[in-house]
């Protein structure tokens, strides 16, 4: 099983800035899921953060 990576670690891979990565996630341009209970926060598996970028290079 793969670790999910929470925002910050996320932000560090892409080097971002976490509420950039936020906004990414809530925008659906980073695939990722909003964890249940108080904190509601966001896990991002690593192949998501490979076809983040892939999508990025293969820009027109």
């Amino acid at each position: 099983m793969q670790k999910l990576l929470n925002v910050g670690e996320t932000a560090e891979v892409l080097d971002m800035h976490p509420e950039t990565v936020r906004e990414l996630l809530r925008r659906g341009d980073l695939v990722g899921s909003k964890m249940p209970g108080l904190s509601g926060s966001w896990k991002v598996r690593p192949e998501a953060i490979v076809g983040f970028i892939d999508r990025l290079q293969h820009r027109p």
